[in-house]
């Protein structure tokens, strides 16, 4: 593992958009565009929301929208950003609009599937995406795979959870969030070996995945090597200050502080 001066080394390199959303995008938007300005303003909303600024992404998908107001993904988008502002209402308006214009839409399943999860309504999340693999053109299918996996785990079905995580990480093994789900299932079990293992395969595939990184400083915590668990968790911080992680793992060093006082 490298050390916490050299993850500090590295900078603020960190995108994460809570839970899901780095497996939403799917298959990417076509650039075969009809219209100059509205490929402009789809590519520069993605590349917004991938830097988690909902509100400018809004703006120009919507700018997008008043020439091609047929096009799914961008609706598709827009549901997207919408969900980073957490206005889930509207969320489930535009991946529902991008499905009417293209029932085929597998990227927009797995995202309507997403946030039926946000909202802790797994059943019909499982639903958006089996919906999305029934497509055989969807060409990243692990994405609703990983997602179905949690989903099943979630409603207390750990063996269907299991096969179809496994499933997904056959797909892409290169795709850290399978194996942090994958990990917090054997850490739910106390089963650390194999949770640490999952979690170390995480952060070789993106070292400054911080969700893979308070998860592993549980671990080491739980084994009782404190040091360990400290520099993970002071290395979230330094990665994310402002993230979900950061703010766990604030909270984890607040209690390692008093446990060792």
């Amino acid at each position: 593992m490298k050390s916490f001066a050299k993850v500090y080394k590295k900078g603020l390199k960190f995108l994460c958009f809570f839970l899901l959303i780095g497996f939403l995008f799917g298959c990417g938007a076509s650039t075969n565009f009809k219209n100059t300005d509205v490929g402009i303003h789809k590519q520069l909303a993605e590349l917004l929301i991938k830097q988690n600024q909902y509100t400018q992404a809004l703006k120009e998908l919507k700018l997008a929208l008043k020439t091609n107001s047929n096009d799914p993904e961008l609706y598709n988008l827009l549901g997207l950003a919408y969900m980073g502002k957490y206005e889930y209402d509207k969320a489930e308006k535009a991946f529902k609009k991008a499905i009417a214009l293209k029932p085929t839409f597998s990227e927009a399943y797995t995202n309507l599937g997403a946030l039926r999860m946000l909202e802790h309504r797994y059943e019909e999340a499982i639903k958006c995406f089996q919906k999305a693999l029934s497509n055989p053109c969807y060409l990243n299918s692990y994405l609703a795979l990983t997602n179905m996996g949690w989903a099943y785990y979630k409603l207390g079905q750990e063996k269907k959870a299991l096969d179809t995580l496994l499933k997904a990480y056959q797909e892409n093994p290169r795709y850290p969030k399978v194996l942090v789900y994958l990990g917090l299932i054997h850490l739910n079990k106390g089963e650390l070996d194999a949770a640490k293992f999952y979690f170390k395969q995480a952060i070789k595939i993106d070292e400054n995945f911080c969700e893979a990184r308070y998860y592993l400083g549980e671990v080491f915590f739980r084994e009782g090597n404190k040091q360990l668990a400290e520099e993970l968790w002071r290395s979230v911080i330094y990665l994310a200050p402002n993230s979900e992680w950061a703010n766990k793992a604030t909270s984890r060093l607040y209690l390692l502080k008093n446990t060792s006082s």
